[in-house]
């Protein structure tokens, strides 16, 4: 008990020591923070007086100084003798004198000195005029720097046993001032000198010496209260320690009891341990096989969950969470048919007693389903293939496991495969008719453009011609585009600005809309240049204002756009593709009735159209994908029933920004014709004849072959005089290639034309390649004809 009591004190004596010493930081502390704010209160005196003093020195400046009477106080400053209106008389007679600021601000100053003011100034500079301004040591350390930068300069100085904070601030010149010191060498914005400012600390800290004494004296005080409490408190704790003894002893006596009693109890512990030992073994077996079962479900791929006789569910693995949205909690207990399996495919109710499942737990049926849907917690559904057999226990039916998977990824491909079984049908069908067709427009595109240089027609009949060729060339535009849909045409890439193309096509599609229908372009600031097929592209607008148009029977808006985007994951909606770079995004919006989802996602497809029978051929779109598709990009459309629609062709750009001067000055070059003697191949009469009369025309001489066995006869016959070939590709007997190969045997330097209206696969498939040939597409103008014609003779 006596080192108990002892202890007590000691901790007292200790605490007592801690408790001084905190007084006395906290007295010093406050003495430092006492001395801090005493200066800072002298500078804020000291920067008042100097700013008083700037203004009265400002205030000067800015008229000039000012005129006193001449007393032996301010006698005419010799200084300013250089002024010539220093010394002015009053119409009294009264002579007056001009005081400049500095004269001015060193009378306040010693004006200020004969007041006792706290604050004292005095103006100086390091080269002053007067020896009055000349600056002490301290105030030359100032100004010294204030030229390296300095913008003040302070310090509490002792002087005869007194403190005084000093204050100086630099002034600079300015523009009145240099009407006295530009003699001096000065410009506007060196620094003249400054005014330092003196204030006593003894005035500043009269009335803050008795916060310090009341504050130390309050300190005193709590350090010896607090040292009385810290003893008081220790004598009290040693009195309830000496009952806590007494206390402790009669519990150690109880203590000694219960540990007897306790000691028995142990011996039937061991008894029960032992028998709890071997039930916690079998509960941890039966939650390991337990959680080995939980780990290969939930490792499969399938999704499986398990229901009871009532159809609520009994277990559920990983991915029927995942796939469903719900949680196990959420699952456990509830009825799996009205929870995921409650209607149909095509959105009508599915009854339980017709539900498969049911029938597997109800009249123990297995069954595999692969067409229906199931739905998830959001609200939404997918397309699963499921199996539902029986759980039996001993033949008796407890319940059944169901088993599916989400096959939207099949369906999704499964639709991906029949839209490309379609279009390559729409492909093959527009690769069948292609030669046939464009032998035609040659022969009406060809004797339409001879007709036109007739120069005895009138203008009815120019006109009248106009019409047949630009039907003729909507005519091959539809060729074009249904080869483009099936991305069989052969295109010309070149690099070409797409904010040209939308400049050129903006009068056509003027009139094509109508007149109330409001046309809006807004091309990009930047060029955007892409490589593209001009001719297609002017397509795929037309066709897109067409069906704007017929969107808008009551006129409206249609806005066309173009800007750049770099796409990190474009997703490609019809094909799935993934391309992701910079892309250059032509939009073309229109303010008409809209689509519906449905209507979106079939909007591509070959002969698929909302418009009236005879109304719409189905193809519009359609060539406009194919188009897209052969440039490597690809086109979302968004939509929305009376909110109008926006299409985005998403084009990659081309960074390279030359532009085809040369071949464009080439193909306005009008053509010159020649005497050479061609050889001419061409299974069709028509175009035959048509060719003949062209080349007739200007100059050259022809020889006629009907088929390749005929070409190559007729340049045996007449090989001296030929200087060149013109052959269809695709021809009886022998193809051009074949003939060509078997007449250069003959002249290994013969020059040859190739011209062909059939499709670039068709073409391949006859064992002709594309490459290394000089080839022309029919329909081909005979003034693009007599040109190219011309370029193989003169090459």
């Amino acid at each position: 008990m006596l080192s108990r009591l002892f202890t007590t004190r000691r901790y007292a004596l200790a605490i007592s020591f801690f408790w001084v010493l905190f007084i006395a930081v906290s007295l010093a502390w406050f003495y430092v923070q006492y001395r801090n704010n005493l200066f800072e209160l002298a500078k804020a005196q000291a920067r008042i007086a100097f700013e008083k003093d700037l203004l009265y020195r400002k205030w000067a400046s800015q008229r000039g100084g000012v005129y006193v009477p001449v007393t032996p106080a301010t006698p005419p400053n010799p200084y300013l003798s250089d002024i010539p209106e220093r010394d002015i008389k009053t119409p009294s007679g009264k002579e007056l004198t001009l005081i400049n600021p500095a004269y001015m601000t060193r009378q306040v100053f010693e004006l200020a000195e004969t007041e006792k003011q706290i604050a004292k100034g005095h103006i100086t500079s390091l080269n002053p005029i007067r020896g009055a301004n000349a600056p002490d040591p301290w105030e030359r350390k100032a100004l010294e720097a204030f030229e390296k930068g300095e913008q003040e300069v302070s310090e509490v100085v002792s002087v005869e046993g007194h403190r005084f904070v000093r204050l100086m601030r630099p002034f600079k010149v300015e523009s009145s001032c240099l009407r006295c010191h530009a003699s001096q060498g000065y410009r506007k914005g060196d620094i003249r000198g400054g005014i330092s400012v003196t204030v006593p600390l003894a005035i500043v800290s009269a009335g803050s010496s008795r916060i310090l004494a009341t504050t130390t004296a309050t300190l005193l005080l709590m350090g010896i209260a607090g040292v009385g409490l810290i003893l008081a408190g220790a004598s009290r704790v040693s009195k309830d320690s000496a009952r806590l003894e007494e206390k402790n002893a009669e519990l150690l006596h109880e203590v000694t009891e219960r540990e007897i009693t306790q000691e028995q109890l142990r011996e039937q512990t061991v008894l029960l341990e032992e028998e709890v030992a071997e039930r916690e073994a079998a509960q941890e077996e039966a939650v390991a096989n337990q959680r080995k079962l939980r780990l290969i479900m939930d490792s499969t791929h399938a999704a499986i969950y398990g229901i009871d006789t009532t159809g609520r569910c009994t277990f559920a693995n990983k991915t029927c969470l995942e796939l469903t949205g719900y949680s196990l909690d959420e699952l456990i207990g509830r009825n799996m048919h009205d929870t995921i399996h409650h209607t149909l495919p095509d959105g009508m109710p599915a009854p339980v007693a017709k539900c498969k499942i049911f029938r597997a737990y109800s009249e123990g049926e297995g069954c595999t389903v692969r067409d229906e849907v199931f739905w998830r917690k959001d609200g939404t559904s997918f397309p699963v293939e499921y199996s539902s057999y029986p759980i039996l226990n001993d033949g008796v039916i407890e319940g059944a496991v169901i088993s599916f998977l989400d096959v939207s990824e099949r369906v999704k491909l499964e639709e991906q495969l029949r839209q490309a079984q379609k279009m390559e049908a729409v492909g093959q069908l527009a690769g069948g008719v292609a030669h046939d067709f464009n032998n035609i427009l040659q022969v009406i595109s060809g004797y339409g453009s001879i007709l036109k240089l007739d120069e005895r027609l009138d203008d009815r009949q120019q006109e009248e011609i106009d019409h047949i060729l630009s039907a003729a060339e909507k005519a091959a535009q539809l060729t074009r585009g249904l080869l483009a849909f099936s991305r069989k045409q052969v295109i010309t890439l070149s690099p070409v600005n797409l904010n040209d193309i939308v400049e050129n096509v903006r009068k056509f599609l003027a009139r094509i809309i109508g007149e109330d229908i409001h046309l809006k372009t807004t091309p990009s600031e930047a060029p955007l240049y892409v490589m593209a097929d001009l001719g297609q592209l002017e397509q795929v607008l037309f066709n897109l204002a067409t069906n704007a148009r017929d969107a808008m029977p009551r006129g409206g808006v249609l806005a066309i756009e173009t800007g750049s985007q770099v796409v990190e994951s474009p997703l490609d909606q019809e094909s799935g593709l993934i391309r992701p770079g910079s892309y250059a995004v032509l939009t073309v919006t229109d303010t008409g009735c809209g689509m519906s989802a449905e209507t979106c996602k079939r909007i591509f497809e070959p002969f698929y159209t909302t418009k009236e029978i005879s109304k719409g051929t189905g193809l519009g779109m359609a060539i406009v994908y194919g188009i897209v598709k052969q440039h490597n990009g690809f086109i979302n459309v968004y939509s929305e029933p009376g909110h109008g629609t926006t299409f985005r062709i998403h084009l990659p750009i081309y960074h390279a920004e030359r532009v085809m001067d040369e071949e464009s000055a080439k193909q306005a070059a009008p053509p010159r014709g020649g005497s050479e003697t061609i050889l001419l191949a061409e299974d069709d009469e028509g175009v035959r004849n048509l060719v003949l009369s062209v080349l007739t025309r200007f100059g050259y001489r022809v020889i006629q072959a009907v088929d390749g066995q005929d070409a190559v006869e007729k340049y045996s016959a007449h090989r001296n005089e030929i200087s060149m070939i013109l052959m269809d590709l695709i021809m009886p007997r022998k193809n051009g290639k074949e003939a060509y190969d078997e007449i250069a045997r003959l002249d290994p330097e013969v020059k040859v034309l190739y011209a062909s209206g059939y499709t670039a696969d068709f073409i391949k498939n006859r064992g002709v390649p594309e490459e290394g040939i000089d080839l022309i597409m029919k329909p081909i103008q005979p003034m693009e004809l007599l040109r190219t014609v011309r370029e193989v003779l003169d090459a």
